[in-house]
């Protein structure tokens, strides 16, 4: 412990002055997640956040995590009981988790990881300058969308049309969000492009076979609360139907998608470790900058290629940050 802290708290104790609220109590952040309770992607990140909060020298700070899954109503209930709860910091991971935050309560500071339009969606007045309770890190910007288009075209130089994936109830702008730069790069390049939008797991499975039928088409998959809940069933429709596909999560080019684009979700939420840590000594979110990723991934999964009879040129594979055997 730290001289000056030894003599200010002899200090006070002499004074008889009451100790500050942190001080009289463990500090305590509650974290809502897109994830079921006991699942491995969420427990890991889950981990990455402690871990991080550790490093920087919080290793008796509570940590309440909920898990609201894909289910909206869910998560906006446990958003309520976070509220009512009144933590010192809380942490959302993903656009649906910080809207129904957000919603509730104007003074406890929040610290989001990606919303991925958060001054259109009237989280913070500026990126520099949030200016409310609200700050973070985003992943995703709407450009990627022609990345992500231009990447399928290179890899499968016979698809004419792409659906782009989405879900309007947990994702950005209704799940409009990707569509101007989906459009965009589809005109300059010929290939016809559309956004379906999808409410239900169930709802995935006729999108998926009817591409297949065409025989010349590819699909994107959106990133947000359902694509991190439906990943692995979108992964087995794809190569049912034999549709090439990108993700903007990483994790499902991994376990059989043709490619994913996007950025590292644990480095984002080590990130806002730093933020919470920041806060919680004193700092506003409202001062504290939104901040976009630093990186960006892209994984090939050759296996994937194979099996869809694929052949992805050096050029693509030049540019892959990993290839999947």
């Amino acid at each position: 412990m730290r001289r000056r802290t030894i003599i200010a708290g002899l200090s006070w104790a002499a004074a008889g002055w009451p100790l500050a609220p942190w001080a009289q109590e463990q500090p305590r952040v509650a974290a809502l997640w897109p994830f079921v309770d006991g699942g491995a992607e969420g427990r890991s990140l889950a981990h990455t956040f402690r871990s991080a909060l550790r490093d920087h020298g919080r290793t008796t700070l509570q940590i309440d995590d909920r898990w609201g899954g894909a289910d909206v109503e869910r998560t906006r209930a446990l958003a309520a009981e976070i509220v009512q709860s009144s933590p010192q910091v809380i942490f959302a991971f993903l656009n649906a988790q910080l809207s129904a935050l957000s919603a509730l309560t104007k003074t406890i500071p929040i610290v989001f990881v990606g919303a991925s339009d958060p001054v259109t969606s009237g989280y913070v007045a500026s990126l520099q300058r949030p200016g409310g309770n609200i700050t973070g890190f985003t992943l995703y910007e709407a450009s990627l969308a022609g990345k992500w288009l231009a990447a399928l075209r290179e890899a499968a130089p016979t698809i004419r049309h792409v659906t782009l994936l989405s879900n309007p109830n947990t994702e950005v702008r209704r799940g409009a969000f990707y569509s101007e730069a989906l459009t965009t790069t589809g005109a300059a390049i010929g290939i016809e492009t559309e956004v379906v939008l999808v409410t239900t797991a169930d709802a995935i499975d006729p999108v998926v076979a009817g591409l297949g039928r065409r025989g010349d088409a590819g699909l994107i998959v959106a990133p947000g609360t359902f694509s991190e809940a439906n990943g692995d069933r979108i992964v087995a429709l794809t190569a049912q139907h034999r549709v090439p596909t990108v993700f903007a999560i990483r994790r499902f080019a991994h376990r059989g998608g043709l490619m994913s684009y996007g950025p590292d979700p644990a480095d984002a939420v080590r990130r806002a470790a730093s933020y919470v840590d920041r806060i919680l000594h004193g700092e506003k979110p409202a001062t504290l900058p939104v901040q976009a990723p630093t990186k960006f991934d892209f994984i090939v999964n050759l296996k994937t290629a194979r099996t869809l009879g694929l052949t992805i040129s050096s050029a693509l594979l030049a540019q892959a940050d990993e290839i999947v055997e």
